[in-house]
């Protein structure tokens, strides 16, 4: 199943290889940096937790887990044009009902420029509309969406708490937004997001994890200071893939990405 969002930093196109570390049963799939969920809604599980610290993801996520049809009767109010998108943007959270602010997350998600989430300093949501946007759902699709997420917990956690929760039964994905030593905080994934300042804690709740004897796979960009921190036993997968988050086709490059998980791919395991 398409993913109900559009984000940058999505994996769609490395999912054939992360579904090869997916063991062959487990109970609950736990992804701590959800974002759009590209690999959930491939993989669809039975019993999931989705967490992010973007709170307004979230909260859209399970508004529309709940009241597909209440938040389907803002977005049909809505035009597509930008001096709506321009309005629905000012519009305030606290101002909003629950299920009209899952709707204007939706509305802006699906037109705004390239499906960045960015804020400014005040939190505020600050992406412009963008040229080739997306669909906004129906009712039908709504719906289909709110059956696959049914059993699904939702958290605006820290990583730590969430892959915390997992035991030996269950898997968890990992994708945090990709950070460097001289990377500047722009805004995007909204506040408190990862950076590298955190890469520390994202290895030793790995560890934490391993110890416990949980499943992992972690998607994150090339990092020698994170491959020299984790333990030699772990598999490190080195994947060159096109990134799409640039503006102009012309400036979209190949760059090093890896795959790093405490269990080893398996033939016949997707």
């Amino acid at each position: 199943m398409r993913p109900l969002f559009r984000w940058a930093g999505s994996k769609k196109k490395l999912l054939p290889q992360i579904k090869k570390y997916l063991p062959p049963q487990y109970s609950r799939y736990f992804e701590p940096f959800c974002g759009s969920a590209c690999l959930f809604f491939d993989t669809l599980p039975q019993k999931a937790v989705l967490s992010d610290m973007n709170a307004e993801l979230i909260h859209a996520y399970s508004m529309v887990k709940t009241s597909p049809s209440k938040v389907y009767e803002f977005l049909s109010s809505l035009e597509v044009s930008q001096d709506e998108y321009k309005r629905v943007r000012g519009l305030e959270e606290k101002d909003l009902e629950d299920f009209q602010r899952a709707g204007r997350f939706i509305y802006l998600n699906k037109l705004c420029f390239n499906g960045v989430y960015r804020t400014n300093l005040q939190g505020r949501f600050n992406v412009p509309m963008g040229v080739k946007t997306g669909s906004i759902p129906s009712l039908s699709d709504l719906e289909a969406y709110a059956e696959c997420l049914r059993d699904v917990d939702f958290f605006a956690e820290d990583f730590e708490s969430v892959v915390g929760r997992a035991g030996a039964d269950d898997f968890v994905y990992l994708d945090p937004p990709y950070s460097k030593p001289d990377s500047r905080k722009r805004g995007e994934y909204g506040p408190n997001s990862f950076d590298y300042g955190d890469v520390d804690r994202l290895v030793a709740a790995l560890v934490s994890a391993n110890d416990r004897g949980v499943p992992f796979v972690l998607s994150y960009c090339e990092s020698d200071t994170l491959v020299s921190a984790i333990p030699c036993e772990w598999s490190v997968e080195h994947l060159s893939v096109k990134r799409h988050v640039a503006g102009f086709h012309q400036h979209r490059k190949m760059v090093g990405e890896l795959l790093i998980s405490n269990r080893p791919t398996m033939p016949g395991e997707q």
